[in-house]
């Protein structure tokens, strides 16, 4: 039977990090999530506000910031289910972000897996119920809500930012064969071997130095990776999708 997945989180850097360096060398997993950040706004830095979080079978990151959050903190907070309002731990607008999401599924702390649409559906409706506060708060400011969350089979992400005009914060995606170190220079490239895509790799940077191998997400745009590791990608029309946008090229 599937296994909730494990989480290893430290307020240390990551380069410096010598467990994160051991367990590394050891642990394999068919679905890795990984996120090295440095803290924004007054947030304190614990490892209970460090990325990512888990709730049941599901797990949750973030890259970017909600602006404005401390206007709609009380609101988010006041629509969350009992239970799940009381599974944050910390004060980051990410962590928020994740419970308002949970609330939008049917019993997600008992459920082993979830559709990708229902994944995909519940993402939108968190950035809807997000910018609807945000504009009855007057909140001018910008948020760049580049959100991810797994059940460990579907994988879904956004790039998504509340302007019609700028760039939201940069994410690519390579597939292919195999992901894997070169011999010689110890440098990682995506193997295209044959027309099967067995590795999905996305990034808010193109990891490798084969730029051609990346393919940016563009801008307000959904991400959807399904078990089979077929990949859709689904515009978000809001009020802020704009289909001629300058986009960033990989």
């Amino acid at each position: 039977p599937r296994t909730q997945g494990c989480i290893f989180t430290s307020t240390l850097p990551a380069w410096s990090n010598l467990n994160l360096q051991r367990l590394a060398e050891k642990i394999k997993s068919a679905l890795v999530f990984a996120h090295v950040r440095a803290t924004t706004g007054d947030t304190a830095t614990s490892e209970s506000n460090c990325h990512p979080w888990q709730y049941g079978n599901l797990m949750w990151m973030h890259n970017g910031n909600i602006g404005g959050f401390d206007r709609i903190k009380r609101q988010l907070q006041n629509a969350l289910s009992e239970e799940i309002y009381l599974s944050i731990q910390g004060t980051t607008d990410s962590e928020h972000a994740f419970a308002l999401f949970l609330n939008m599924l049917d019993q997600p702390r008992t459920r082993v897996e979830f559709t990708y649409q229902e994944l995909r559906r519940a993402m939108l409706d968190t950035i809807a119920q997000i910018n609807e506060w945000l504009d009855e708060a007057g909140v001018d400011e910008t948020s760049l809500m580049n959100f991810a969350v797994t059940d460990g089979q579907t994988v879904v992400c956004t790039r998504y930012i509340t302007s019609c005009d700028l760039d939201a914060a940069s994410l690519f995606y390579s597939s292919g064969s195999e992901f894997k170190s070169e011999a010689d220079s110890g440098q990682y490239r995506m193997v295209k071997a044959n027309k099967r895509e067995d590795v999905v790799v996305v990034a808010s940077e193109p990891l490798t130095y084969e730029r051609s191998d990346w393919l940016a997400i563009p801008t307000n745009t959904l991400l959807v990776i399904t078990p089979k590791l077929n990949v859709h990608l689904y515009p978000i029309h809001d009020k802020y999708w704009n289909p001629h946008r300058r986009q960033l090229t990989g």
